[in-house]
Order: structure tokens, then sequence, then C-alpha cells
């Protein structure tokens, strides 16, 4: 059977159409998910479109059922597949559909049309994180890559709400008690269903120490990227994933099974469990605010306060909880304490290594006087004038700082030294001199 041809539709406008109003991260991802309707239709969307208009309007059934029945055509296809989940062929089929209601074209769909005709296997246990799990990834993190995990661990914030996180959204950030958790509410990308949720005192605690390395900035987004406008633009998404995968392998590398299922979504599903784990049990509604899900009908129009989201996230905070404030103070301590005892020891360092320098400046001190002393021992002994014999000593002398030598050591051998700036009393005949010349104290 000949391969359908890839259809393109970048600037179809019925395609442009289609995504008007959708979420950022929706309008990424499903032109991806559609492109294989496309092609399985063999149709642009303008054609798609004019046909189904064209359709609507026709006396004959099978012309007014044509998209309807490539819509089930199209899911046995991807089911006869054998390779692909239930979930997954039910977000193409969804994507699918979304095309045409969205261009203001509805669909007669029967009962059964969403509903996979594949045979329902066991599901596979998915791998859970535990609070010990994100203490063990905890240890392996720098400063950043902690933050990271925390705000994800316990906040259930998804990758693109960290990104987009600004240090102006947290007022108080430098001033408020290191005991306090800050309520926060931000609506979430995709739904855009507001979240009122907390960050730990664990998180602002740890995130306090990374911007104090950039001197306590009041502005400007947490996490930047380190590549693009370096510390202007937010972190992307993808570069999230990225390390916290890397954490995952690090800690689990003993267990290279469970590293492999476990993905950065995990640490919303542990968030979720501590709120599911609060006993007695909290509201639903409270669950679905701390959570980001819709509270339902009617009550998605009532307020709620601060203190009620604080007063259900302490709850479920020790489910939650990585190291706890009085570890992390001993931490603080521990960590005062070595940088100090790092700065005496650099003390240390340094007049070690002037010592050294000084006692290396007069080891080679030592050296050239006795290259030196060689050489004028051999040009005295060769000489027979003793007045050449005086000339050739004064300039070893001049040339080799005698007083310099004489500082840098002491007796025995400043007084042999000495004898050799002496000068000869009597020298009459070449033997006296001979015996009269001084010898070198090496």
């Amino acid at each position: 059977m000949t391969a359908k041809k890839t259809i393109r539709y970048e600037d179809d406008m019925y395609f442009q159409r289609w995504l008007v109003g959708l979420a950022p991260k929706t309008k990424k991802n499903y032109p991806d998910f559609i492109q294989d309707f496309f092609t399985f239709l063999g149709l642009t969307p303008t054609e798609i479109i004019n046909k189904r208009m064209h359709d609507t309007t026709s006396l004959n059934i099978t012309e007014r059922c044509f998209f309807e029945d490539k819509f089930r055509a199209y899911k046995e296809s991807m089911e006869n597949a054998g390779t692909h989940t239930d979930s997954w062929i039910h977000d193409r089929l969804k994507v699918a559909s979304s095309f045409f209601t969205r261009n203001g074209l509805k669909m007669s769909y029967k009962k059964g049309d969403w509903k996979s005709t594949q045979k329902q296997g066991v599901i596979e246990k998915k791998e859970k994180l535990t609070q010990e799990d994100i203490k063990r990834i905890y240890g392996h993190a720098n400063l950043r890559d902690k933050c990271l995990l925390l705000i994800l661990a316990q906040s259930g914030f998804s990758e693109i709400d960290i990104s987009e996180l600004k240090i102006e959204d947290i007022q108080g950030l430098y001033d408020m008690p290191i005991n306090e958790h800050y309520v926060i509410e931000k609506k979430r990308d995709k739904s855009v269903i507001v979240q009122a949720t907390c960050l730990s005192y664990e998180f602002l605690h740890d995130l306090r120490a990374l911007l104090a390395e950039s001197g306590n900035p009041s502005q400007g987004y947490i996490f930047t990227s380190k590549t693009v406008n370096k510390g202007l633009e937010p972190i992307d998404t993808r570069r999230i994933n990225e390390i916290i995968k890397a954490l995952i392998e690090k800690t689990f590398k003993d267990n290279p099974e469970k590293a492999k299922k476990l993905q950065t979504r995990s640490l919303r599903s542990f968030y979720n469990g501590a709120i599911l784990g609060v006993k007695p049990a909290l509201a639903q509604e409270i669950k679905d605010l701390l959570m980001g899900h819709d509270r339902g009908g009617a009550r998605n129009n009532y307020q709620y306060n601060d203190e009620t989201i604080k007063e259900a996230y302490i709850s479920a905070f020790e489910n939650l909880s990585i190291n706890g404030l009085q570890s992390r103070e001993d931490l603080k301590q521990q960590k005062q304490e070595y940088t100090s005892m790092i700065g005496k020891q650099a003390l240390e360092i340094e007049n070690m290594k002037a010592s050294f320098e000084k006692e290396i400046q007069g080891l080679k001190i030592s050296f050239d006087a006795v290259m030196g002393m060689n050489a004028l021992r051999h040009n005295m002994d060769m000489e027979k004038d003793p007045i050449k014999k005086e000339k050739l000593f004064q300039e070893y002398a001049k040339k080799h700082n005698l007083e310099e030598i004489r500082d840098y050591y002491k007796e025995p051998i400043q007084e042999q030294i000495k004898k050799l700036e002496e000068k000869p009393k009597d020298i009459e005949t070449p033997k006296k001199a001979k015996k009269l010349t001084p010898k070198s104290p090496f």
C-alpha cells in the first residue's frame, strides 16, 4: 500500500482559526497531534472544512456522515497499529474533533465512538516517589536544582508555572519569618483554572540562599536561562525536565528501571499524594484548590481566604517536608563554621606559601653562591698573579652579593664567607699566595 502524503498546514486560514484562544502550551502540542489526522484524510484543513460545509447540506446520507465515518476509521487505524495506549488514542481523537467544533461545525458521534475497542490489559503500576526518595534526590542537587526540586514537589506547580515565576511575585521575600509558608495563586497554563497553594519555608530558605549569590535582587525571573540572554530570560521547561531527569538518574543509578519510569510529573503526583494522605481528609473543594482542579459548578465563583489555604497546606506539609526548619538552621550554622574554617586554612596556606618562597629564594641564593665559588676557586687556582686574584674575588663579591648570603645563613658558613672577604696580608710568592687562597665554604 502506498504511504499517504504528509499534509502541511501552518499557513492555512482554518488551521489558524482553530488555534485562536488556545493556551500557549496547547497551541504548541495540538499541531503535532492533528498532523496524523490530516495525513490520514489526505486533505488540507481548507479542503476539510469546505467539504464538511458541503456535506451537511447533502441529501445523501453517506456524504452527510463522511467525516464521522472517517473519524471511526481513524480510530480503528490507530488501534490496529497495536503500539498505542487508550489515552494516546483518545488524545488524538479529541484534537481531531476540536478542529471541526472550533471552526463552527458540529459532528454527530455515536456513543461508542470515543471508547477504545482494544482489549484492556492489567494497568501497569506507576512508579511513585516517597518522602525518602525526595530526600535522596535533594542530596544529589546543587542549590539551584534543590530549589527546582522543592517547588515542584511541594507546591504542585508545573514546569511552565515555575519558569514564569518572578521574584516580585513573592512579596516580602527577604523579610518574612523563616518558618512561614507563602500563599500564592496562579492560573494553570492549560486549563486557566486558579491554583491556590503555598511556597514552603524549606523552598523559600533555599531560594534566599540562591538569590544571595546574585546580590539579593528584587525583580526578575527566579529561574533564568544560562544560554539565552543569560540571567534575563526564564529557564526553558525542557531544561527543567532535563535537570530533574538527570537528578533522578543519578539518585537511582542502582535501580535504572525505576529511574526510567520516573518523570518530572512524578513530583506533582507526590504533592497530590501528600494532600490525599492528610488525616482527617481535607474537603474536596480544598483539594481541588491546592491542585488547581476545577471545583465544579458555581463553586468556582466563590472566594476563599489565605488562612484556609495555609491551614490545609500545613496539615499536608508533614508529608512534604524534606529537612525541617531546625535541620536547615543547623545546616546554616555548619555552613558558617565551615566557611570560617576555610578562611583560616586559606590564611595558613598563604603564610606557608610565603615561608616556602623565602626558603626557595635562599636556596637559590645558596646555589648561585656555590656555583660562583666553585668557578672563583678554579679561576684563582689558575691565576698566578696575586693582584689579579684579588680582582677576581672583588668581582665575585660584587656579583653575588655576599651580604645577602651572610644574612640568610648563620654560623659556621657566615664565618667562612667572611674569610673570603678578607684581603690576603702577605703574598710574596706564588707558593704563599696559593696557601692563602680562600676555600669554598661548600
